[in-house]
C-alpha cells in the first residue's frame, strides 16, 4: 500500500501521510504518522483524524510521549490487551493439553482452571480492557474495573440479561439468572479475576511485550467484616434440597470414580449434620474413634473427637450409626476394587485408593452451587461449617437441649453458641411460646 500526501515535520523525525485506496473500496482520509525515535525501530500510529492541523498536534504529542518512554526504558510497541489476553489463554490451553496424559495429581495445568480463566477473560476482562494497550492500563483503570465489576449485575451489562447462556459438555445451556447474579459479587470472586489479570501482565512481561515498571498495581480486595459475626447456615429445607440435588447428580453420573466420590460426599454431609462436629475434627476422625454405647435397649454412637488443641466425647443422632456403617461398606468395596486393605484405624473419609482426604471443599462447593446454596442472601459463601450451625440450631429448636448441655456436646461455650452459631427464628416454632399463665382462660367465651 502506497502513501499519499506525505511530508515530514520536526526535522524529519515525524512523517505524516495518508494511505491510498489500493485494496480498499473507499479512499481513507485519516492521517497516519511514522516516528523516528533514537535507538528504536520506526513506529507507526493511526491518528484517527482527517484534519491536517489537528493531526500535526496529535503527532507532536505522541512523539513526546514515545521519547519519554524510550528514555525511561519502557516498551513503545505495546499490544492491545485483547490480543495478549487471547495469546495467554491459548498458551495455557496448550499447557493443559501437554499435561493431559499425566495422572491428575501430577497435572500442573488442568482443564477446569482453563475453563475458569476463559470465562473470566472473555466475559469480564476483554470487554473492559480490550481496546486499551497494555502500557496504557494504569492503577486508576484497575480501581475502575473493580467498581465496574461490583456493579455488573446491579446496574451494568449483567442487569440487562434475563438468562445466562453457556457451554457444558459440548451443549449450549440457557438458564435463568441465579440469585447471586442479581447482586454484587463476593469479594473472593473479584479477587480470582484480579489474579487472572495479574497473570496476563506477567505473561506479557515474560514475552517482553511490556516492562516490569509498566505493570499496574493490582491488589486483592480485603475480606469484608461480618457485622454480626454469624456464620452462614442452612435450614432444614435447604439441607433436604442440597442432599436431593446431590443424590440426583449421583444417580445420573456414569463415571464409576466420580460416582463413588459423590457417594462419599453424600455420607460426609450426612455425618456432619448428624454430629455437629467441626471440619478439623472430621478430618482427624478414624473409625476406632466411634463406638456403640448401649443404655437399656437403645444404642447410641459415641464419638471421640480432637481438634483445635482439645478433645471430647459426644453423642451422634440415631442415623449417624447408619452413615458410619455405609462409610465402612464403601471403603471395603473400594479396597477390593483397588487392592488395598481396610482397617479401623483409617480415616472416615478416604478416597478410592484408601488415602485420607484432607478436604472435600471443592466437591462441596460444586454441590452447593448446583443447589444454588453456595452463597447466603447476604452474599457470604457457605462451607462445611454450615452443617455445624445447622446441627446446633436444630438441637435448640427440636431437640430441646439447653445451652449448657449443647456447649458441652459441641466443645464450645454458651456465649459462642449464642453469638455465632444459633440461628433461631421463633416464628418457626410458635407452639413453644404458648404456655399456661395467670390469664389463661379469662377471655374464653362462656
Amino acid at each position: 500500500m502506497a502513501y499519499i500526501d506525505s511530508y515530514t515535520i520536526r526535522q524529519g523525525k515525524i512523517t505524516l501521510y495518508r494511505r491510498d485506496s489500493e485494496g480498499s473500496i473507499h479512499q481513507s482520509k485519516s492521517w497516519y504518522a511514522k516516528f523516528k525515535i533514537p535507538g528504536e525501530k520506526p513506529i507507526r500510529r493511526s491518528l484517527k483524524i482527517t484534519d491536517q492541523s489537528e493531526a500535526e498536534i496529535i503527532a507532536e504529542n505522541l512523539y513526546f510521549d514515545l521519547v519519554q518512554k524510550s528514555q525511561r526504558g519502557l516498551s513503545l510497541n505495546s499490544k492491545h490487551f485483547s490480543l495478549v489476553a487471547k495469546a495467554y489463554l491459548n498458551d495455557f490451553e496448550n499447557k493443559v493439553k501437554n499435561d493431559s496424559h499425566l495422572p491428575p495429581k501430577d497435572q500442573t495445568y488442568k482443564q477446569n482452571r482453563f475453563s475458569h480463566k476463559s470465562h473470566v477473560i472473555n466475559k469480564f476482562l476483554i470487554p473492559y480492557f480490550g481496546s486499551k494497550t497494555l502500557s496504557d492500563i494504569n492503577d486508576f483503570d484497575i480501581d475502575h474495573y473493580i467498581e465496574n465489576r461490583n456493579n455488573y449485575w446491579i446496574t451494568g451489562d449483567g442487569s440487562k440479561q434475563e438468562n445466562i447462556t453457556y457451554k457444558r459438555d459440548g451443549r449450549t445451556v440457557t438458564r435463568r439468572k441465579h440469585r447471586r447474579e442479581m447482586q454484587q459479587p463476593n469479594y473472593n470472586t473479584v479477587n480470582k479475576e484480579l489474579t487472572v489479570l495479574r497473570q496476563i501482565f506477567e505473561y506479557s512481561r515474560l514475552k517482553r511485550l511490556i516492562q516490569g515498571q509498566e505493570i499496574p498495581t493490582i491488589k486483592n480486595l480485603r475480606k469484608p467484616k461480618n457485622t454480626d459475626g454469624r456464620k452462614p447456615g442452612l435450614s432444614v429445607n435447604e439441607v433436604k434440597h442440597l442432599t436431593s440435588t446431590l443424590h440426583a447428580r449421583y444417580k445420573a453420573e456414569k463415571n464409576p470414580k466420580h460416582k463413588r466420590h459423590l457417594k462419599l460426599l453424600l455420607h460426609y454431609i450426612a455425618f456432619m449434620c448428624l454430629t455437629g462436629i467441626r471440619v478439623s475434627e472430621a478430618k482427624n476422625l478414624i473409625f476406632n474413634d466411634c463406638s456403640i454405647q448401649k443404655k437399656g435397649k437403645k444404642e447410641y454412637l459415641k464419638i471421640y473427637v480432637h481438634g483445635k488443641g482439645k478433645s471430647r466425647e459426644l453423642i451422634g443422632l440415631d442415623e449417624s450409626i447408619i452413615v458410619l456403617n455405609k462409610l465402612r461398606i464403601l471403603h471395603k468395596e473400594n479396597s477390593e476394587i483397588h487392592d488395598w486393605t481396610f482397617n479401623e484405624d483409617m480415616s472416615l473419609f478416604l478416597n478410592q485408593y484408601g488415602v485420607k482426604i484432607n478436604s472435600l471443599a471443592n466437591g462441596l462447593d460444586r454441590a452447593l452451587k448446583d443447589a444454588e446454596l453456595l452463597y447466603n442472601p447476604h452474599g457470604t459463601k457457605r462451607s462445611a461449617g454450615a452443617f455445624r450451625k445447622y446441627y446446633i440450631t436444630q438441637a435448640l429448636l427440636i431437640g430441646e437441649v439447653n445451652y449448657f448441655e449443647l456447649a458441652k456436646q459441641c466443645g464450645t461455650s454458651v456465649n459462642v453458641i449464642e453469638n455465632y452459631y444459633a440461628s433461631i427464628d421463633v416464628t418457626h416454632t410458635p407452639e413453644r411460646f404458648i404456655f399456661k399463665n395467670a390469664l389463661t382462660g379469662i377471655y374464653e367465651e362462656k
